[in-house]
């Protein structure tokens, strides 16, 4: 009999039930099954997945989820210089110490918040273009709002990161534990600290248009376990009864 093969979509957060209670990663018991959360990575075509706590194989679909495209007429911000391509590695190196900083004092509920009040201007998966150049795949959520617009922590986390990049302009990084991290780039002003717990619903700042941009917005990562996932089915009504079904 062959084992059973498990579909997900690119970007999805998934918990699957497993057999063993000493399984490795994020656990969680929902009606006396042992579930384990997994985050899968967008993917440009089918590809397939194990996991060592998990019967069978876990499949991942690719979804077109179509194009962005967009004119920044700061040209510099699209064909850098090489001082500004070597600024923009420095702060990739920052940004990726600052997603290993795991909080062990937190626990994440995964129990999200919109961050801002505005609607999704530009979804999770677009193929970007810029002046009419391909460019990465858009792996975070812009969401809209006016320069001075509060945005508040989603959960509760510590902040591990802030910092005025190249690309993302004023930025902040929440670690929420067990390898769960938010971004949150373009703000205008930071009111969060460095090292300090935030609790969910608090403000860490104001939306903004600082770094490269073509206008004020918040544009929203997050990231588990080493992938980007789509933001957007976070902020979904009822989303954790969902993910635990």
């Amino acid at each position: 009999m062959n084992a059973e093969t498990l579909n997900f979509k690119s970007g999805e957060l998934a918990a699957i039930n497993i057999s063993a209670k000493d399984g490795s990663g994020t656990l969680i018991k929902s009606n006396n099954q042992i579930k384990k959360i997994l985050a899968f990575p967008f993917v440009a075509n089918d590809q397939t997945f194990t996991d060592k706590d998990i019967e069978g194989t876990m499949k991942v679909e690719y979804i077109n989820f179509g194009e962005s495209h967009i004119t920044i007429s700061d040209t510099s911000k699209v064909n850098l210089s090489a001082s500004d391509q070597q600024r923009a590695n420095r702060e990739a190196l920052l940004i990726r110490e600052a997603l290993s900083k795991n909080d062990p004092t937190l626990t994440p509920s995964f129990q999200f918040m919109r961050p801002v009040a505005g609607i999704v201007t530009s979804p999770y998966g677009k193929q970007r273009y810029i002046n009419g150049q391909k460019r990465s795949v858009h792996l975070a959520l812009d969401m809209n709002g006016k320069i001075g617009d509060p945005i508040i922590a989603p959960l509760k986390g510590r902040v591990v990161l802030i910092g005025n990049f190249f690309y993302t302009g004023n930025t902040v990084i929440l670690s929420h534990g067990e390898g769960l991290y938010t971004s949150y780039a373009h703000m205008d002003e930071i009111t969060a600290d460095l090292g300090k717990i935030i609790q969910q619903d608090n403000q860490i700042g104001t939306v903004g248009a600082t770094g490269r941009v073509t206008g004020p917005h918040l544009h929203w990562t997050v990231y588990f376990n080493g992938n980007k996932i789509n933001p957007e089915w976070l902020i979904e009504e009822d989303f954790l009864k969902t993910l635990l079904q």
